[in-house]
């Protein structure tokens, strides 16, 4: 607003001035003003003001699937060079397709993958265009970033359920909660920790059926209810949906010294760059056929 009424409304009105002193602001008159927001005011209502949402009708669709703009698409939307944006909307599709793919091809155990199984996940979806190579998707992998054993904030984080950037949201229906991110995060960060009581693998058999246990090695985290150590906190962790096509979490097991002593604990990673709103999934390792079939009606484990 302010460029321009300097580079056009003042410029025009005071280029017959032989001297602008004292008219540092000024109307269409070249008289000063008394009253600078009121005449902002009126200089708004009378230009034109383009749609609030120039960029999100253009790229507010994006994604792995969807097709590129049109011309007449970008025209509409008050953009007229239309092939610069088409390139810009091709190289933001290809980076979401080559994590993507990434997150496909990676181990559980977020290892970097092979040229193979890259190319596999390519196949799977069968793209034609604006495809990434293998050898770029390789490229793109980093290794997530593991904590120290001995870090403070990561402890006092686990010992607090302090953690930054989350959110559980009801997302209604079937579905029920779900965490979501609050701020951007990075490939990389830690996310949470899923928190229970530590209990042997036996002992968790042993106990009621619950899908918020975790199984790992010998050990079991139950987290069916809230924890002796947070009794009024619902925990994030337990909240995480599944997701066996899209995760963007991976777990992973460290051995932490907490002030009460040394125990393992379990820790989400980004497998990605994660979008503020963006819902935080995890594979639980599970298909409707694991476990003799027993879940053969609960089709979001496919999802």
């Amino acid at each position: 607003m302010l460029e321009c009424y300097f580079c056009h409304v003042r410029a025009e009105a005071t280029k017959r001035l032989t001297s602008e002193q004292g008219r540092f602001f000024v109307d269409c008159g070249a008289n000063p003003l008394t009253n600078l927001y009121a005449d902002l005011q009126r200089l708004r209502k009378n230009l034109p003001t383009p749609p609030v949402s120039l960029g999100r009708q253009v790229f507010g669709g994006l994604s792995c699937l969807s097709a590129p703009p049109s011309k007449r698409l970008c025209v509409g939307a008050g953009f007229t060079a239309h092939r610069p944006l088409y390139r810009k909307w091709r190289n933001v599709q290809l980076l979401e397709r080559t994590s993507y793919i990434l997150s496909q091809a990676m181990g559980r155990q977020a290892t970097q993958p092979t040229e193979e199984a890259v190319r596999r996940a390519l196949t799977k979806e069968g793209w034609v265009n604006n495809t990434p190579s293998v050898q770029d998707v390789v490229r793109g992998w980093v290794a997530p970033r593991d904590p120290p054993t001995c870090s403070r904030s990561l402890i006092r984080s686990i010992s607090e359920q302090s953690w930054r950037g989350l959110a559980v949201r009801d997302f209604g229906g079937e579905k029920g909660k779900g965490v979501v991110a609050t701020c951007p995060m990075d490939k990389g960060d830690v996310v949470c920790d899923y928190h229970g009581t530590l209990i042997s693998q036996a002992e968790g058999r042993r106990r009621e059926d619950s899908i918020y246990r975790f199984y790992f090695q010998e050990l079991c985290i139950d987290a069916s209810s809230r924890c002796d150590c947070h009794p009024e906190v619902d925990t994030y962790g337990r909240f995480l949906n599944h997701s066996r096509k899209r995760p963007n979490l991976k777990p992973k097991r460290f051995d932490l010294t907490f002030p009460d002593g040394p125990r393992p604990v379990l820790v989400f990673f980004a497998m990605q760059n994660i979008k503020v709103g963006e819902e935080l999934l995890w594979d639980y390792g599970m298909t409707r056929t694991s476990f003799g079939g027993e879940g053969k009606d609960l089709a979001w484990l496919d999802m």
